[in-house]
């Protein structure tokens, strides 16, 4: 959901306690971040980033063979918004006037699930919003062609609610599905104009006005999924209105550990795969819409969608505890959305990121390499707009990857028709892109 984040106030902390959720200890003695106490993140020493605003590391430092392949990439719509030809329905005939918010995960047999929110009647955060989903018809084809995906179907959307932000993690050969919900009447501001011509109440703390959290689970590669359990009493804490999970990709950590960002903490699911028990880890000066990756090094790294910056706020720890949040210059960003992806630790260990790397625009979507340790630097890699897709309008925004059985990167990333500007009606649709690690590096 695109609306403003938020990050947790000492009240917050006091909430977290009072239900019992363990926290740093350092966060005991501490207020909220502010723009005084974030601290920049240091400087690129790497001579290239002093010609290239975008590269703080040289990809010709790293002998990476995967540059040796020949390059590939391919393109298309994979969710069409309704004024697009063939739009995407549901079996009921239902449609969706636009498409936003995608996740995208490749399950332990190999298959894709992409996700999505369907928003029935334009393209707000709120009011009647369906969480959909496409899944490639084998588990071998990859998703590589439009006709290898099945058609669209429903994961939840019973009812006038709206359901969103889908934040999946596998777990073998379990899919967890983390999602956000409140009241189709609701909305994070309130006084938005509906359909019917009512005007929206703000979400509040109330039972009935707060933003809940849910659960839902498939154990047969995302064909059919559990009745959501909500699970706001235990991983949201007393008092608040609003909330929000992801949206993009929780994560599987190397010693067992599932770990899936959330407004201003992680949410981590420990025992056994596919019967998880799941608690809160706080981070203190974090924002919504935040991602996590393990890096290289085995620490976690949360790279989140700045507030008041035009850079992304970057943390690093482990479940035991994190580092402050800081502001990374080499990573720039209109306050949008992003995404991370651990493509491999062998040497040489390769951490991808992309989002639209500009301070105002987001249509400047990049995807670049860290070779790091600790994915601290990133190379310039390459924009999107290298291999335009035709017929998707102003391909920008909010983001998801997953590595493909067959090792190359899927990603699902918004489009916007701009045809009502920056109003409700402008179609907005999904674009699946596949490419390998070459074409990355011979952009």
């Amino acid at each position: 959901m695109d609306h403003a984040p938020r990050r947790l106030s000492r009240r917050d902390v006091m909430a977290l306690a009072a239900l019992g959720i363990a926290t740093p200890a350092a966060l005991a003695a501490t207020g909220p971040a502010s723009a005084a106490t974030r601290t920049a993140a240091p400087a690129a020493h790497d001579p290239l980033a002093a010609h290239h605003p975008l590269a703080a590391q040289d990809p010709r430092s790293v002998d990476d063979p995967a540059g040796d392949a020949t390059p590939f990439h391919r393109a298309f719509p994979l969710f069409r918004s309704a004024n697009m030809t063939s739009p995407d329905r549901l079996p009921s005939g239902v449609g969706f006037h636009s498409f936003r918010i995608p996740a995208v995960v490749t399950t332990a047999t190999g298959r894709i699930l992409a996700f999505a929110e369907g928003r029935r009647h334009n393209n707000r955060d709120y009011g009647d919003i369906n969480l959909v989903a496409k899944r490639t018809r084998t588990t071998t084809d990859h998703g590589a062609e439009p006709a290898d995906w099945e058609p669209l179907r429903e994961i939840v959307g019973a009812g006038n609610g709206t359901w969103g932000n889908p934040t999946p993690v596998v777990d073998g050969t379990t899919v967890h599905l983390f999602l956000s919900w409140n009241a189709g009447d609701r909305s994070q501001n309130g006084d938005d104009p509906l359909p019917d011509g009512s005007r929206t109440d703000k979400v509040d703390a109330t039972e009935e006005g707060r933003r809940r959290l849910y659960l839902t689970s498939s154990t047969d590669d995302g064909a059919t999924w559990s009745t959501p359990r909500d699970l706001t009493a235990e991983l949201t804490p007393d008092g608040w209105a609003w909330d929000a999970v992801g949206p993009g990709n929780g994560i599987r950590l190397r010693s067992g550990e599932l770990v899936v960002p959330a407004l201003g903490r992680n949410i981590v699911g420990r025992g056994s795969p596919g019967a998880r028990t799941w608690s809160v880890q706080l981070l203190e000066g974090a924002a919504e819409e935040g991602t996590v990756v393990q890096t290289p090094d085995g620490r976690l790294c949360r790279n989140d969608r700045p507030l008041d910056d035009r850079a992304r706020w970057v943390a690093r720890g482990t479940l035991d505890g994190f580092g402050p949040f800081a502001v990374d210059p080499g990573l720039p960003d209109p306050r949008c959305q992003g995404s991370v992806l651990a493509y491999n630790v062998d040497a040489p260990a390769r951490t991808l990121f992309l989002n639209s790397a500009s301070e105002t625009s987001r249509r400047e979507m990049r995807v670049r390499i860290s070779y790091d340790a600790d994915a601290r630097t990133f190379t310039a890699g390459r924009a999107l707009s290298a291999a335009p897709v035709s017929g998707v309008g102003y391909e920008g925004g909010y983001s998801s990857m997953t590595k493909t059985a067959d090792y190359r990167v899927g990603a699902l990333v918004e489009t916007d028709f701009f045809n009502d500007g920056t109003g409700g009606g402008s179609y907005r649709a999904l674009v699946w892109r596949r490419f390998n690690l070459s074409w990355i590096l011979n952009g």
